[in-house]
């Protein structure tokens, strides 16, 4: 009986958790047991299931046991506090180190959320990085006018417009401002973490000032002065972060809730609106002086412009506008009509070889979605007769990837990813590499694009806006143009993606920590550059050497948006890209 008793104790000993459930009176606060945990689940799934994992320490030298064990140690170093107020501090720190951990990865589809969302702060002034300075290009109207009236800088702060600098914030400088919240974007390219930070100045959901107000020098272009003005900063009241609702009450942060409200003059009543009236430029609109001819939206009321064609005029000669904004929609509407996405643009692209048209094909603001759009579109521009490469997919070798063999015939799961005949190729290359202990598959094609039989080629020239906001499925929409050769690149570079999801629901690639604290999706599958013509798969290496990660599609024609670009619907831009095609 003793003995029994003893091997009872010694598992219960095993087993036993030290740790109470009491961390935290008013809300949960993670003390050091619990940021260790949680960061040692996120390195464990990581290190398993990332399909970089290799690639990232070979390309860019990023070790990723380094970087958590790292993360880990430091946490080790931070002590638990115990009032109210230092503990939700304390958590949204938290929230800001474990983001800014995996930016290290330096991947645009690889970020680590809360499970119960991080709220916004934002003074009211929307912000961007342009021609190496930090512009205000749009206002949150609600948020100004709020504070214009409570301030005694109000006349001073509505002077403000479109297109005046941003020169310090708190007696640092808006660019090193900028560029302290780099390493917190999880960005592919340099363009895209630069791009981003620009816009974390004025507004952001990590990094939280420790003070409710923001002392703010700004160069009003029209008068040449530079002035100085105290915002305040506005916390989000759209979480249910007891944390930081508590935090941001606690230090007097002036809450949104107090402006999501609006006057119907027909009822005589309040009624909320949780729209803050933006005003400003986020370069996917109309650009200046062009004639709209489709304008295909992501609902049936409302929604945004996911596909939009149109005419512009210059000297006497019009030049055909398609704008593709995303490829993850998958049903477009305009008024009553209804049109799949592919027709929608097919629709666009048969106008413009109809009326014998040049085209100025806008993927800059395209965040991607479907892995498979690109090579369609790329289709219905294609010239007939003519075959293009394909994108090039690879797999990493885990636990998880292994299991798609499991599934493969039971379930058909090529039918919710890919085409049967590519997935039969991937799945046999999977038990190639399982059976040689080799981490990755190679690269493998799908094959030729052909000119869409639909359209029956279009043989005009073409030149495609990227931007480093062209990203994932908008990288391999790059990939396809570069390589193809069928449109000439004007921009920076695209975003400099390679890693995807290949995904549903019974083999999702979702992820939550233990305690349910953070979540996300790790990255599955690999995709990258086309490869040599007549090759299906490719050398033992090639996953690797064809992955497209951190090498974005660079333009063939450099250019560096403008203060005009925002001030004026992408002026600038449209000047360049008939530039390009009258040279040609």
């Amino acid at each position: 009986m003793i003995k029994l008793l003893a091997g009872i104790m010694l598992a219960w000993n095993v087993f036993a958790v030290d740790k109470t459930a009491f961390s935290g009176s008013k809300f949960f606060y993670y003390d050091s047991a619990d940021r260790v945990e949680i960061l040692t689940d996120i390195y464990k799934q990581t290190k398993s299931e990332y399909a970089l994992w290799e690639i990232k320490k070979k390309r860019i030298g990023v070790d990723g046991d380094k970087v958590f064990k790292d993360a880990i140690a430091k946490e080790l170093q931070i002590g638990d506090v115990t009032t109210p107020l230092l503990q939700s501090r304390a958590n949204l720190d938290y929230l800001s180190r474990v983001k800014e951990t995996i930016a290290k990865f330096q991947d645009t589809h690889f970020g680590m959320n809360p499970v119960i969302s991080a709220p916004w702060v934002l003074t009211g002034l929307d912000t961007k990085l342009v021609e190496g300075k930090i512009l205000v290009t749009g206002f949150y109207d609600k948020v100004i006018q709020k504070t214009i009236q409570m301030s005694d800088d109000g006349a001073t702060i509505a002077s403000i417009a479109l297109g005046d600098e941003i020169i310090s914030v708190n007696g640092v400088s808006a660019v090193e401002n900028a560029q302290s919240f780099e390493k917190y974007v999880d960005g592919s390219s340099i363009g895209f973490r630069k791009n981003q930070a620009g816009g974390y100045v004025m507004a952001r959901y990590f990094a939280y000032p420790t003070k409710p107000y923001a002392d703010v020098e700004v160069k009003i272009a029209k008068t040449k002065k530079t002035v100085r003005v105290r915002l305040p900063w506005y916390a989000s009241d759209n979480t249910k972060r007891k944390d930081a609702l508590f935090y941001f009450k606690e230090t007097g942060f002036p809450s949104l809730a107090d402006l999501r409200i609006k006057w119907n003059a027909k009822l005589r009543t309040w009624e909320k609106d949780k729209s803050l009236k933006f005003r400003g430029s986020n370069g996917a609109g109309l650009p200046s002086g062009a004639i709209e001819l489709e304008n295909w939206k992501s609902a049936a009321t409302g929604g945004s412009t996911i596909v939009r064609s149109a005419l512009i005029l210059k000297d006497a000669k019009a030049y055909g506008f398609l704008q593709v904004n995303s490829f993850s929609v998958r049903e477009l509407f305009k008024a009553e009509e209804k049109k799949d996405f592919i027709s929608a643009i097919r629709g666009a692209v048969k106008y413009f070889k109809e009326q014998d048209l040049q085209m100025i094909l806008d993927i800059r603001n395209n965040g991607g979605g479907n892995g498979n759009f690109p090579e369609q579109v790329l289709s219905l521009i294609t010239e007939e007769g003519k075959t293009y490469q394909n994108t090039t997919w690879a797999k990493r070798i885990t636990r998880y990837v292994r299991q798609f063999i499991d599934y493969y015939l039971t379930d058909e799961l090529y039918r919710e990813i890919s085409n049967e005949e590519f997935w039969q190729e991937m799945i046999d290359q999977i038990y190639v590499a399982v059976s040689e202990n080799s981490n990755h598959t190679p690269a493998i094609t799908e094959g030729v694009v052909e000119a869409d039989k639909l359209v029956g080629g279009y043989d005009k020239k073409i030149v495609a806006l990227i931007s480093p906001s062209c990203i994932s499925a908008c990288d391999i929409m790059s990939m396809l143009l570069k390589d193809s050769k069928r449109a000439t690149l004007i921009g920076t570079t695209a975003n400099g993606t390679g890693a995807g999801y290949w995904s549903n629901d019974k083999l999702s690639t979702n992820f939550e920590d233990r305690y349910h604290i953070f979540k996300t999706n790790i990255p599955n599958s690999l995709f990258g550059y086309p490869g040599a013509a007549g090759t299906a798969v490719y050398g033992a290496d090639s996953a690797y050497e064809l992955n497209s990660e951190n090498r974005p599609v660079i333009a063939d024609v450099e250019y560096i948006q403008t203060k005009n670009d925002f001030l004026n619907d992408s002026e600038d831009w449209i000047e360049k890209a008939i530039e390009v095609l009258k040279a040609e």
